[in-house]
């Protein structure tokens, strides 16, 4: 099918569902992803001015963002209005879908953090390592060894942050 008949399908599906979301407060957020009917932010703002609601954002991925050629912290700065959580991984220089633990990468993940902290995005952080399923408590504690001076040098707080996160024995 025709990427105009999928974003039609796309829209009516979302036309289904809107007024539950709308009514129940929560949102519909919509993650592009490389190879996938949305990719990048240009795609995802031409879609998003089709839609009529609140209700409906952006789940930003920051590796996405990297696969499909951006830079995160731009891409971060343009999609602000319409983003309601951030997934948070590392992706090697090929720009691969291969999602690793943050500091094994490419992506300047310092300058992606000091543009949250410049927008004042207050939202929820996530980290997405499906790719560490065989060993996730190994793979979130070297996440967390290498983020947490990084989110101190981008100027966040650390102690909020482990408070937020539910880890505060961390400090």
């Amino acid at each position: 099918m025709s990427r105009r008949e999928a974003f039609s399908f796309f829209y009516q599906g979302l036309e289904k569902v809107i007024p539950l979301a709308e009514q129940l407060r929560v949102h519909i957020l919509v993650e592009p992803e490389q190879n996938l009917l949305m990719e990048n932010s240009q795609q995802f703002k031409e879609f998003i001015k089709e839609v009529r609601s609140p209700s409906v954002g952006l789940n930003f991925d920051i590796g996405h963002f990297f696969c499909a050629g951006e830079g995160p912290g731009e891409a971060f700065q343009e999609l602000f209005p319409w983003i309601g959580h951030v997934h948070l991984e590392d992706i090697a220089p090929s720009r691969v879908h291969h999602h690793l633990i943050p500091g094994q990468g490419a992506i300047d993940l310092l300058k992606t953090l000091k543009t949250l902290l410049r927008t004042g995005y207050r939202g929820d952080l996530s980290l997405e390592l499906y790719t560490y399923a065989d060993r996730p408590v190994e793979a979130g504690q070297a996440s967390l060894k290498y983020l947490l001076p990084l989110f101190q040098e981008a100027g966040f707080d650390p102690k909020e942050l482990l408070a937020r996160s539910g880890n505060e024995d961390q400090t």
